[in-house]
């Protein structure tokens, strides 16, 4: 009997340990738990989630792309095509394709539905690192970031280059559009970002933003289109009020690396994660700190649906996590 008690006394400690590693509660309140849905073959580089909060997908270092169903937390579809590893990934904004950046040195579009290959885009001569697809209805152009340096700017509709960005002096990192497709911005180890008109006849950049002391690694405009988030290799966080390109914030945020960020519809709550292992998330309109969860894992990718009520990590170790706010 005694024995029986204290295997029990070991397995409610465990059971308590698991526990503490499976849920985080911010300093609002804010509790979130951990699931892992599924695994890659190798570290997972590239998360986004769709309009409509019912897909996510991820890429990897495995040179596959898989879809997932947020609701039933199972994987829908493998995509395989590109020879390389796959660096980054961008629903449209009508849901119905996914354009991917590759090692490769290529751009792919796929039907989300059957995962069918549709355009094979090249052009670049060093691996892509960013994509980022229009997100208006028509969903007609592609932007993608290269180590060669440059921004291209792809149509669908004719499957080829329209035009090509220069202007960063390093390797450029990632792209986004603004959601009211006037702009894109792109980022770089020279530790700019660049803001470029939308318009094919304009090749110049509208503005340079300077700030950050390390390599730029990610960039992304909020759903309003009025501010910019960028994020770098010394863990920093920067707010930029656009499109006049004003610092509003830095943010001492992590203690790695910030290879991702991404926006709530709140245009205001803002989840930041990093080797760190960290996954965090952040009111920008204040610089507070809402919530940290560890993850134990190092983090490469994050997004999450537009009331942050799931968060989704691409971890190192391959597998895909959701983070669930409990109610």
């Amino acid at each position: 009997m005694v024995r029986i008690t204290k295997i029990l006394i070991v397995l409610l400690v465990v059971c308590f340990v698991i526990g503490e590693l499976a849920f985080a509660k911010g300093p609002k309140g804010l509790t979130y738990k951990m699931t892992t849905i599924g695994k890659h073959d190798d570290e997972v580089l590239g998360v986004f989630v769709n309009e409509d909060n019912s897909k996510v997908a991820t890429c990897s270092l495995d040179e596959t792309i898989k879809i997932w169903s947020i609701p039933q937390r199972k994987e829908l579809l493998t995509l395989r095509g590109h020879l390389g590893q796959v660096n980054n990934i961008s629903f449209s904004g009508n849901d119905k394709w996914l354009a991917s950046g590759s090692s490769d040195m290529t751009v792919r579009v796929w039907d989300v539905e059957t995962g069918k290959q549709l355009e094979v885009l090249k052009g670049h001569t060093d691996q892509v690192i960013g994509v980022y697809f229009s997100q208006d209805d028509s969903c007609t152009f592609i932007a993608s970031t290269s180590f060669d340096k440059t921004v291209k700017l792809w149509d669908t509709r004719l499957g080829s280059e329209v035009k090509t960005l220069r202007g960063h002096t390093e390797p450029t990192n990632n792209v986004a559009y603004s959601y009211d497709g006037k702009y894109l911005a792109s980022c770089s180890d020279d530790k700019t970002i660049k803001i470029w008109s939308t318009d094919l006849h304009t090749k110049e950049p509208i503005m340079t933003l300077r700030g950050h002391n390390s390599p730029v690694l990610t960039c992304l405009f909020s759903f309003d289109s009025k501010v910019l988030a960028s994020s770098d290799m010394e863990g920093f966080i920067k707010i930029w009020e656009m499109p006049s390109g004003h610092l509003l914030r830095t943010i001492k945020a992590h203690d790695e690396l910030i290879q991702d960020v991404s926006f709530a519809e709140d245009n205001k709550t803002l989840v930041s994660a990093s080797l760190d292992k960290k996954c965090k998330l952040w009111d920008i309109t204040t610089g507070n700190n809402l919530m940290t969860f560890d993850a134990k894992v190092e983090i490469w990718s994050v997004d999450l649906i537009s009331d942050a009520s799931v968060i989704i990590l691409g971890c190192a170790d391959g597998t895909v996590r959701f983070l669930t706010k409990q109610k």
